[in-house]
C-alpha cells in the first residue's frame, strides 16, 4: 500500500490510501482490481441521534471539514492507546450522574472502557455533533473491534449467567438468517471487551428471564454508553456498535405493553441512519462475513416488522444491490457452504423487504399504473425464481396435511434459516397476492371468498403451520404477529382462529414478546361469535 491518501478521489482509493485518478464512475485502480467504485454524495449532513430524556445540547458549530476528516491518518486513528490515568478520569467525571441509579454489573467491562480518542481532541465534546453521510458510508474502517480492553474483563457470576441465557436461547433471534450464527458465537466473545455491547445483552437475556431490575439497570447504564459512542465518527463502521442497537432493540419489543402494543421505537428510530449507511454507498454482501453484515441484516427483519403493523415503507436504502449474488458463489470450500446458505437467506430477506416497500410504498400517481403492474410482475418473478432455485437444504425434510394435531399442516425443517426464508417466501407471496394492481371491488360479497382470498388463507395456513412445527425458531412466531394484519381477518373457520389465537398466546407466555393486543385487535375483526 503506498502512503499517498487521495482526498479528492474515491471512497475506495482514499480508504486503501493509494493514488486515484479519479476518472468516473470506475476509477482505474478500482476498475484493475475489480472493486466497488464508491465516491461520496454531494453536502448531505445529518445529527446523530440523541434521545429527548438524555440530550442536553441540540447545537452544533462543528465544521464540514471536521465531519469529513476521518481517512486514516495517524492523527485520526481510533486505535490510540489510552493510558489508564486517562480511563479512570473519565469514569470518575461519570461516576456523580449515575451514583443513584442501581447497578447489575458493578465489575462489568463498562467500567473499563476509555474514552473516546475523537471526545478528548475537544472539537467533538459537544452531544449534538453531527456526521456527515459521506463519512458514515465509508466501507474502508476496518472490520472488529476496537480494544476498549487489551484483556477481557471478568463477568461476575450473575453477568455470566445472562451472558450464557444469551448464547443459549436468544442468540437465534438474530441469527435466523445467518448460518454461521455469529450473533450466537461471536458476540459473547467480545462482551468482555465492549461494554456497551455487554450491557446491551445484559438487558436483553434480563428481561427474557423476567428479571426486570437488572434488566432496566443494564438498559439504562447501555443507554449511556450509546450516546458517548454516537458521537464518534466511526459509529457507522463499529460492528460492537451496530450490534448493539440491535440487541437493544429487541430488549425494547419484549418491554411493550401487551394490551396496547405501544411501540416508540426508541432506538430504531434514533440510529437507523447509521444502520442504513453501514454498508457503504452501492452493495450490501447477503452472506454476511462480518459482524457488520450480519448486523444490518437483523435491522432489516426489525424494519419488515413495523413497516407491515403500520403498513408503512421500511426504513431501507433500497437503492444498495447484492453483491455477490448467492448464484454467482461458486466457492468449494466445505465451510463455503454455510455462507451460500446464509447467501440465499438473506436474498429472501431482501426480496421481501422489496415487496413491503412495494406494497406500502403510497398511493399511485397519475401515470404510473403501468409502472406499479410491470414492478408487480418484476417481484412476483423474482419471489418465485427464489423458490425454484434455492439449494435442496431449503425445502422442508417433511410436510403433511392438518390432522388431529390442529387445522394447519405440519412443516418440519433442519435450520432455523430455513423455515424463517420459508416464511418469508409465503409471505411475499401474500402481500403479492393482495397488493396486485387491478379493478376491485369497494364492497366485498362477504359471504364468499375470491380465488385470491383463497391462494392468501393457504399460504397463511402454512405460514402457521411451520410456526407450530417450530416453536423454538422465535423469527417465526414474530413473522406470524405482524403478518397476520395482512391476513386475519380472512380466517373465518372458528378452529383456525381458535388455533391462530393459542399461537400467541403460547408466544407471549413463553417468551414475553407482546401479543394481547394482537388478539384483542383480531377478536373486533372477527366480530361476535
Amino acid at each position: 500500500m503506498g502512503n499517498y491518501r487521495s482526498r479528492s478521489g474515491c471512497l475506495t482509493c482514499r480508504a486503501r490510501r493509494v493514488k486515484c485518478d479519479e476518472t468516473r464512475p470506475t476509477c482505474k485502480a478500482c476498475s484493475k482490481k475489480n472493486r466497488p467504485c464508491q465516491w461520496e454524495g454531494p453536502q448531505s449532513k445529518f445529527k446523530t441521534y440523541q434521545p429527548d430524556a438524555m440530550s442536553s445540547k441540540s447545537g452544533t458549530n462543528e465544521t464540514d471539514s471536521e465531519a469529513m476528516e476521518v481517512d486514516g491518518s495517524e492523527e485520526g486513528q481510533s486505535n490510540r492507546v489510552i493510558s489508564p490515568n486517562d480511563h479512570e478520569a473519565r469514569e470518575n467525571s461519570r461516576a456523580g450522574s449515575r451514583s443513584d441509579a442501581p447497578s447489575v454489573a458493578m465489575s462489568s467491562p463498562a467500567q473499563h472502557s476509555p474514552g473516546s480518542p475523537h471526545l478528548a481532541r475537544g472539537s467533538r465534546s459537544h452531544s449534538g455533533a453531527s456526521v456527515s453521510v459521506a463519512t458514515l458510508l465509508r466501507p474502508q474502517i476496518p472490520d472488529g473491534t476496537r480494544p476498549f480492553s487489551k484483556t477481557p474483563i471478568s463477568l461476575t457470576h450473575d453477568e455470566a449467567v445472562l451472558v450464557h441465557h444469551y448464547t443459549e436461547y436468544l442468540g437465534r433471534w438474530l441469527d435466523c438468517t445467518d448460518a454461521t450464527r455469529q450473533f450466537t458465537l461471536g458476540v459473547p466473545e467480545k462482551v468482555k471487551l465492549c461494554p456497551v455491547l455487554c450491557h446491551a445483552v445484559l438487558s436483553f437475556a434480563a428481561r427474557h428471564r423476567r428479571e426486570d431490575v437488572t434488566a432496566q439497570a443494564a438498559y439504562q447504564r447501555c443507554i449511556a454508553l450509546l450516546i458517548d459512542r454516537l458521537n464518534e465518527d466511526t459509529a457507522s463502521h463499529d460492528e460492537t456498535l451496530l450490534c448493539a442497537i440491535v440487541i437493544l432493540r429487541f430488549y425494547e419489543q419484549l418491554n411493550v405493553p401487551s394490551t396496547t402494543g405501544s411501540d416508540d421505537e426508541q432506538h430504531l428510530a434514533g440510529t437507523s441512519a447509521i444502520l442504513r449507511a453501514s454498508q457503504g454507498h452501492h452493495y450490501v454482501d447477503p452472506s454476511a462475513p462480518t459482524l457488520r453484515e450480519a448486523a444490518f441484516w437483523v435491522y432489516v427483519r426489525q424494519c419488515l416488522y413495523n413497516a407491515t403493523i403500520n403498513q408503512q415503507p421500511p426504513d431501507i436504502d433500497f437503492s444498495l444491490q447484492l453483491h455477490p449474488t448467492p448464484e454467482s458463489m461458486q466457492d468449494a470450500h466445505p465451510l463455503a457452504r454455510l455462507r451460500l446458505e446464509t447467501a440465499w437467506s438473506n436474498q429472501m430477506t431482501w426480496n421481501l423487504a422489496q415487496v413491503v416497500n412495494y406494497c406500502f410504498e403510497g398511493s399511485e400517481q397519475h401515470g404510473e399504473r403501468t409502472y406499479k403492474g410491470r414492478r408487480w410482475q418484476e417481484l412476483w418473478d423474482q419471489v418465485q425464481k427464489w423458490a425454484s432455485d434455492r439449494p435442496e437444504g431449503f425445502n422442508p425434510i417433511w410436510q403433511g396435511e392438518p390432522g388431529q394435531n390442529g387445522p394447519f399442516p405440519e412443516v418440519w425443517f433442519t435450520a432455523d434459516w430455513h423455515v424463517v426464508s420459508f416464511g418469508f417466501y409465503h409471505f411475499a407471496c401474500i402481500l403479492l397476492l393482495t397488493y396486485k394492481p387491478g379493478p376491485k371491488f369497494a364492497i366485498r360479497n362477504v359471504t364468499s371468498l375470491s380465488d385470491t382470498n383463497l391462494q392468501i388463507l393457504e399460504h397463511a395456513r402454512i405460514i402457521c403451520g411451520a410456526c407450530k412445527s417450530s416453536p423454538e425458531t422465535v423469527p417465526l412466531s414474530i413473522t406470524v404477529c405482524h403478518t397476520i394484519f395482512i391476513w386475519g381477518p380472512l380466517v373465518s373457520d372458528q378452529a383456525e382462529r381458535d388455533a391462530v389465537v393459542q399461537l400467541l398466546i403460547n408466544f407471549e407466555d413463553k417468551h414475553l414478546w407482546p401479543t394481547t393486543w394482537i388478539i384483542n385487535a383480531l377478536k373486533k375483526e372477527w366480530g361476535p361469535d
